[in-house]
């Protein structure tokens, strides 16, 4: 397929919104007329000169380009399709591949009904919405594969046990620059992996001084398990308030600071009446 196929199809796949109980998800129909565009604007020179060459394989990375596009783009083609994308969706348009960066709900939902579950329609191949999740969701993976770690290293390594005796909801430790909170409650789980982030945020007044300070902000990672489950097979990811890789930092550091010996265990994780899922 050249880039002429996919804007035919992209055409016929608008046309068909709302025809023979077709569901459509909020943003979806506006990122399409927008790709419309957006692709008949692009020039290809590999997809001009050769016959041979197919544009499928290259989904995911112009997808991308164009929803950063959608984003940040400041000329009238952004213009226009951002404020009709943001009408219809009702959110703004989220980047779709920095995890910390935007609503983690808005980003996840976006990347697989505005493009997985749209661009698999569209092309007819089952492959190209795995294609598009595995580059789009990339980091949320590589944090998911990390958060397994610390299921593996810690919290089936003595955190299990500690959390289900305790008979507070909730737990803490410090472990080199991060904190770990747990808070049980409804069956369920939370574990934030937390850190004070440097320095505090002053505002100045109208003669340049200092007016007031706020206190200091934090980054923080959270996942749900379910509780009662020792090996948390289900747990996944909550909400990210940090970039990617202070993410994957803090959950380094409890997995690296987590004691062999268990007494030690009992001194760094305790139980803690100031935890709250607040």
């Amino acid at each position: 397929m050249h880039k002429k196929d996919l804007i035919e199809r992209l055409r016929k796949y608008v046309a068909s919104f709302g025809n023979n109980g077709n569901v459509t998800w909020k943003g979806q129909k506006a990122f399409a007329l927008y790709l419309i565009d957006y692709l008949e604007a692009l020039v290809i020179p590999s997809d001009e000169k050769y016959d041979f060459w197919h544009i499928e394989p290259y989904l995911a990375q112009i997808l991308t380009d164009a929803f950063e596009h959608l984003r940040t783009g400041t000329d009238e083609l952004a213009t226009k399709y951002r404020a009709m994308y943001e009408r219809d969706a009702e959110h703004p348009v989220p980047n779709i591949l920095d995890l910390g960066a935007s609503n983690i709900l808005d980003r996840a939902v976006t990347v697989q009904t505005t493009l997985q579950f749209m661009m698999k329609d569209v092309v007819g191949e089952e492959w190209v919405e795995h294609d598009i999740d595995s580059y789009c969701n990339a980091q949320s993976h590589v944090l998911q594969h990390t958060f397994d770690k610390f299921v593996r290293s810690v919290y089936r390594n003595g955190m299990y046990e500690a959390i289900d005796k305790c008979k507070s909801r909730g737990m803490a430790g410090k472990f080199g620059r991060t904190e770990l909170r747990s808070y049980v409650m409804a069956g369920r789980v939370m574990f934030t992996f937390a850190r004070k982030r440097k320095g505090k945020t002053v505002y100045y007044g109208p003669d340049n001084k200092p007016s007031h300070t706020l206190p200091y902000r934090e980054d923080s990672a959270s996942f749900v398990a379910e509780d009662g489950d020792p090996l948390a097979l289900s747990a996944g990811i909550q909400s990210v308030q940090a970039n990617f890789k202070t993410s994957l930092a803090m959950i380094e550091d409890v997995v690296r600071h987590w004691p062999d010996n268990p007494r030690e265990r009992k001194i760094v994780f305790k139980a803690s009446d100031s935890v709250s899922l607040g």
